[in-house]
């Protein structure tokens, strides 16, 4: 049997930890092609990035490897998490506390070991061939499939899993336009951006985040107990997003938490309201009350201005402000009474515990976008509107990071932008922000622009060919640009009609038809990845050694 896996960072990696582990039984013979022009298993994350550029996932929190509470039932390929590799091979100097955030280099020195160590543990029955080119195309062939490369090879196999992550890494940018498209790789991306000039920064997530550290700490300035301390090599950053709100800082998380099951939110309420309306569910009547309902049950006990501060945070639309002021103040306001909550943590925090919800049961949100899902306008407003906010509640940066962009506004190096999603529009040789939602009109005039969020799934195909491919003979997600249609499986339902057996989707490239793919497997609990990689690796692996028994028996 052949099976070959398009694009080998973690999520393909993890499709290497699932062969490995299930060929170790016997069976006939399988060949596996990892199709990745890079080193196996890192994807974005370099191993010589800057250290300032951080994990936003706990060191605890971050396994290749798998265990027997993650797949029950299942075979497994045990192996140090991050934080117990980090220990036992010195990568950091003293212990590694189970909370700690770690720079992204070092996930990607994990992660390389990593696919070195399940290499080295393959069975006599597994060959694996690592083609270091890039992928051009993915095609169904019958009950497989043909993936071409750009070497002009073709290769005929029995199932492709598509893993290309985030697509390939794009050129450092020239901002000759003063338009920065794409913010990675760092700090390459903004390395053009001159000392002292304005730049707007669109977006506040941890993309942006990213940007705001590459152009301070990345150019030699450094935060002390008295404030940020400029190196005069800072451009002046304006930060805008669509909300206006700083996102909310990641926090404090006790030793040993696990999510408390839910009340409401579960699985069985969202099969029940599937049966009930078999059209497809609205998230905002269907859903969405069992979410305020079990942040409810969370917050047993609370104030009345604590369940106010949550239902504001939760609340989507931006506001319409006097002046800016005003709209300053209020955003400066809530970011530092957030960050104190943060501080304080999950288990004292009734604030935070409530928020928490989004991020404990977020399978639950899964469950209600999985076929049958939602209506298709439901779905699309899932996408654009509901995802971006539980983004910014409970997926954001960490609270340190949200520390020092305070500092940041203290030291006028960070300025707010002017109100939730200003127009940008050309202005002579640079541009002006305009604000759409101060009744005071505000014009911030901008030398450099930094795009500073990721789109995914992208519709450039110089960035991701294969999805482009895929785009030409899949159905699209419920009509949104650059989805794609797939069932429980991740299996392409074609445009002509059918699903492809032969293809499987998984990862950010899958976003849109399934619900936040982006996330390396967790140790010690359940994993959506690893078991979603299951129920198609181990049917096809299972139909194979079928097949050569019957063949042996013939």
């Amino acid at each position: 049997m052949r099976i070959a896996v398009v694009g080998v960072g973690p999520r393909g990696l993890s499709v290497v930890e699932r062969v490995v582990s299930h060929t170790r039984a016997g069976g006939p013979p399988v060949e596996l092609l990892l199709v990745e022009p890079g080193p196996l298993g890192i994807g974005v994350h370099d191993p010589q990035q800057p250290d300032h550029l951080l994990l936003n996932t706990v060191a605890s929190q971050l396994t290749i490897f798998s265990d027997e509470r993650m797949v029950p039932g299942a075979p497994v390929t045990p192996g140090p998490d991050l934080q117990q590799w980090c220990e036992a091979t010195s990568a950091v100097p003293g212990p590694v506390a189970f909370d700690t955030f770690l720079p992204r280099a070092l996930l990607g020195r994990y992660l390389g070991w990593a696919a070195q160590d399940l290499l080295d543990r393959c069975p006599e029955r597994l060959a694996v061939r690592h083609l270091r080119t890039v992928a051009t195309g993915v095609v169904p062939l019958g009950p497989g499939a043909v993936v071409t490369t750009a070497d002009g090879e073709r290769h005929v196999v029995d199932l492709a899993v598509v893993t290309v992550g985030h697509g390939l890494p794009a050129a450092t940018p020239v901002p000759s336009d003063g338009v920065v498209d794409a913010p990675y790789p760092l700090p390459g991306a903004v390395e053009a951006v001159p000392d002292g000039a304005t730049v707007a920064v669109l977006g506040s997530g941890l993309a942006g985040m990213d940007v705001v550290a590459a152009l301070t700490v990345g150019r030699g300035g450094r935060f002390t107990a008295g404030g940020y301390r400029p190196s005069g090599r800072e451009p002046r950053i304006v930060v805008v997003n669509r909300s206006g709100w700083l996102p909310c800082a990641r926090p404090a998380l006790p030793a040993g938490r696990r999510p408390r099951p839910a009340r409401y939110l579960t699985a069985e309420a969202i099969a029940a309201l599937h049966r009930a309306g078999p059209g497809g569910l609205d998230f905002r009547r269907d859903v969405e009350p069992l979410v305020r309902a079990e942040i409810r049950a969370r917050m047993a006990g609370a104030t009345a201005e604590q369940l106010r501060v949550v239902d504001d945070v939760l609340s989507p639309h931006p506001r319409a402000w006097t002046g800016y002021r005003q709209f300053h103040d209020a955003v400066v306001e809530r970011a530092g009474a957030d960050l104190r909550e943060a501080e304080l943590g999950l288990g004292v925090s009734l604030v935070k515990e409530g928020l928490e919800v989004l991020r404990d049961h977020r399978e639950a949100l899964r469950t209600a976008v999985d076929p049958p899902g939602l209506t298709a306008a439901s779905h699309r407003w899932f996408l654009q509107e509901y995802a971006p906010l539980v983004n910014r509640v409970v997926i954001g940066p960490q609270k340190e990071r949200i520390r020092e962009l305070l500092q940041l506004l203290v030291a006028g190096i960070v300025q707010l932008g002017p109100g939730p999603a200003p127009e940008l529009a050309r202005a002579g040789d640079g541009w002006e922000l305009r604000s759409a939602h101060l009744a005071e009109p505000l014009t911030v005039p901008v030398d450099v622009v930094v795009r500073a969020h990721l789109s995914w799934p992208s519709a450039d195909p110089a960035v991701d060919p294969v999805g482009a491919s895929l785009r030409r003979w899949v159905e699209p997600g419920h009509g949104v640009p650059g989805h794609l249609r797939l069932d429980r499986d991740g299996r392409p339902v074609a445009r002509a009609g059918g699903v492809a057996g032969g293809v499987a989707v998984f990862g950010p490239v899958a976003e849109g038809a399934s619900y936040y793919n982006h996330y390396v497997p967790s140790p010690r609990q359940w994993s959506r990845a690893l078991t979603d990689l299951d129920r198609v690796l181990g049917p096809a692996l299972q139909a194979a050694a079928s097949a050569s028994v019957a063949t042996a028996t013939a």
